[in-house]
């Protein structure tokens, strides 16, 4: 193992020389330049040195000459090789000869030519040589840094020359600054970009290529004032001076010197104006494209609205009248029996078989209700709900409808009271939780959040998130279509989530679906914070007896609906209650009947929707005649009474819904009666 002297100014090709040597198991010592390099030699006395040739002060040709010319012989016969990039052989090969240097390799060449040359050196031992006079090493010295240095010169005028060639033909913007972020250079371009003059940009002016906010942190990137220097890039909009703005990409990177020092940085600017303006277009695109994607979903699902809106309509008739006829003849049978007119066993397998008839009737009943709410035609009493009370008040009932292994977990907060049905907030509710519980057959979790958006249009979320198997875009875009389903082998009607979206959207709120493939689904139900106080729409009272104030039973009722079966039922039902009926197809009709009877009229029952004049029309010209009759409305499909809201245009008024029951068409005509009779 010997001891080898490694010289060099740069700390990191001291580094390098000394690991190679160390992989070798010689002993390295290191000196940064001649003057400290002759300190060590004398003190150390090292078996060989390594040096670089071109340093600050005392460079490696002079090193050696002072080597060779030292009084210490042990010193002065220390073999050296040059180690450099700087020179080539040929150059420095008459100093080199004249001090007695063993050899030169070049940086660029395989490290394991220096390790050979070390080697070969150090088998060779100490040199002898003789040493020229000062004056000549001195005249050999000049001659060769002088050549050296005339040809750095000519290798930097070009670099220059390239540099500012570069510079000026590149199609962005170029700032150098000093340590302190000045600018010590700026291309034409940058001139260009932002239409500043050089003037204008020298010193601290480039920072017009950035806002305000971050000129702080620019600097104290040049200035080594970070923790860690590296490139940092910003996006800034500017104003040229044109007038026009102008969007910049910029870019700044830190400089150091060989030794790792901090010299500045390089600034570069390039104008995306183009770029910017074409991102916005596509994102413009984009959100039309969105927009009227979302307008033609929001088409399709108003079209069939109204479709479903006409089929409960009509199925609402078919169903009253059905109903209506089973109903009379349930009632007739069992009168029959009760009279012994027929056998008591097959009046109990007639009524048997007339009930799985009238359970029938009832599921489509049902299913046309699901219809009204999609079609937002089903009348509401909106009234101020506090949701965080009202998920409290009904989670058992909830937690008992998810499926086996399914958690509920509900996360009530105080937030706003929101403006809507309280029935329909529950069918709501139910539909959400077992959709969810059946999105996850081998369990999971079902959880309900309740939040607060702020802005200029509050409002109350309440989101239903599970952990079940999710859907497909596609899937998703269908949700809400009424009879859509991916669900086989069961006896779903698809109606579930569209009836969740005609109850919410006719609240005034929003539903939307966000879900991954596999990775469960989330439906955020949003509702207006509700204002001022809510009229809910007046209910049926309680029933009353049929009688008139002086105790007779002949108060009359006009009843008027355009379906003849329907409307014979009707009166069926309206007479056993010991009514007198007046009928009428239409509303001319039921007007003329109005004039043309003598006695009171103490009530109107009628449709809503009808050819001509609807319900609602009838009953206000009704009233111009008879003003001290009362109305009691009857509905399938109730487009002429409400608002977009699906609020009742008619709040004093008392509606029943179809198909009804011979008892509750009772109560409520009982009801309005009652009122009108002061009971």
């Amino acid at each position: 193992m010997a001891t080898v002297l490694v010289v060099d100014d740069v700390a990191a090709n001291r580094e390098l020389v000394t690991m190679l040597l160390g992989y070798r198991g010689h002993d390295v010592i290191e000196a940064r330049d001649g003057s400290s390099a002759l300190d060590l030699a004398r003190s150390r006395h090292p078996d060989i040195v390594v040096s670089d040739v071109l340093m600050p002060g005392v460079d490696g040709l002079e090193l050696v000459h002072r080597l060779r010319c030292d009084e210490d012989s042990t010193v002065a016969r220390a073999p050296v090789i040059f180690y450099t990039a700087n020179y080539l052989e040929p150059e420095t090969r008459p100093v080199a000869e004249a001090c007695g240097v063993s050899r030169f390799v070049l940086r660029s060449a395989d490290p394991r030519e220096l390790l050979d040359a070390v080697d070969e050196v150090l088998r060779e031992g100490p040199v002898d040589v003789t040493v020229r006079s000062p004056a000549e090493f001195a005249r050999a010295h000049t001659q060769t840094v002088n050549a050296k240095l005339l040809d750095n010169v000519r290798v930097l005028r070009r670099t220059e020359r390239r540099f500012e060639a570069m510079a000026v033909a590149s199609p962005v913007g170029i700032v150098m600054l000093d340590d302190d972020g000045a600018v010590t250079y700026v291309n034409p371009r940058l001139t260009e970009i932002t239409g500043r003059t050089a003037a204008e940009l020298a010193g601290h002016g480039w920072l017009v290529c950035l806002d305000p906010d971050v000129h702080t942190e620019a600097l104290d990137v040049v200035r080594l004032r970070t923790t860690e220097p590296v490139e940092h890039r910003y996006r800034t909009r500017i104003t040229h001076t044109d007038g026009r703005p102008r969007w910049l990409r910029v870019h700044l990177r830190p400089l150091r010197d060989a030794e790792a020092e901090l010299i500045g940085a390089i600034v570069m600017v390039d104008d995306v104006t183009d770029v910017v303006a074409a991102e916005e277009r596509a994102a413009a695109e984009s959100r039309c494209r969105q927009e009227e994607a979302r307008l033609r979903d929001a088409e399709r699902l108003d079209s069939l609205r109204r479709v479903a809106g006409g089929m409960a309509h009509d199925f609402n008739n078919l169903l009253g009248s059905m109903l209506g006829f089973l109903q009379l003849g349930i009632e007739s049978i069992a009168e029959q029996r009760t009279a012994g007119r027929i056998d008591p066993e097959t009046v109990d397998a007639l009524l048997e078989d007339l009930g799985q008839v009238a359970k029938g009737g009832e599921r489509a009943a049902r299913l046309t209700g699901q219809l009204l709410s999609f079609g937002r035609r089903e009348i509401q009493q909106p009234e101020r709900v506090d949701l965080g009370t009202y998920l409290r008040e009904v989670e058992p009932d909830l937690a008992s409808s998810v499926g086996e292994g399914v958690v509920l977990d509900l996360r009530p907060a105080t937030v706003p009271a929101v403006s809507i049905d309280a029935a329909a907030l529950g069918r709501l509710l139910h539909i959400l939780v077992q959709n969810a519980s059946e999105a996850m057959p081998v369990g999971g979790s079902v959880t309900i959040e309740l939040a607060t958006t702020p802005g200029d249009a509050a409002a109350v979320t309440l989101a239903v998130t599970d952990t079940g198997s999710g859907m497909t875009e596609e899937v998703s875009r269908r949700a809400f279509e009424p009879f859509f389903s991916t669900r086989t082998g069961n006896r779903s009607a698809g109606l579930g989530l569209s009836t969740a979206h005609g109850i919410v959207t006719q609240a005034g709120g929003e539903i939307t679906i966000s879900s991954v493939e596999g990775a469960g689904t989330t439906v955020v139900v949003s509702l207006p914070v509700a204002e001022g106080p809510v009229l809910p729409v007046a209910a049926p009272g309680p029933p009353a007896a049929a009688v008139d104030a002086d105790g007779s039973d002949n108060r009359t009722i006009l009843l008027v609906d355009d379906e003849e079966d329907l409307r014979e039922v009707t009166a069926r039902f309206i007479m056993k209650a010991g009514y007198q009926v007046l009928t009428a197809a239409d509303g001319a009709t039921a007007l003329r009947v109005a004039e043309d009877c003598p006695g009171r009229i103490h009530c109107l029952v009628t449709d809503v929707v009808m050819p001509g004049m609807d319900g609602r029309q009838l009953a206000h010209r009704f009233l111009e005649v008879r003003p001290d009759a009362k109305v009691v409305f009857i509905s399938g499909y109730a487009e002429a009474l409400i608002d977009e809201q699906g609020r009742s245009l008619e709040p004093n008024g008392v509606v029943v819904g179809k198909p009804y029951s011979s008892g509750e068409l009772r109560e409520a005509i009982a009801s309005v009666l009652a009122v009108a009779s002061g009971e």
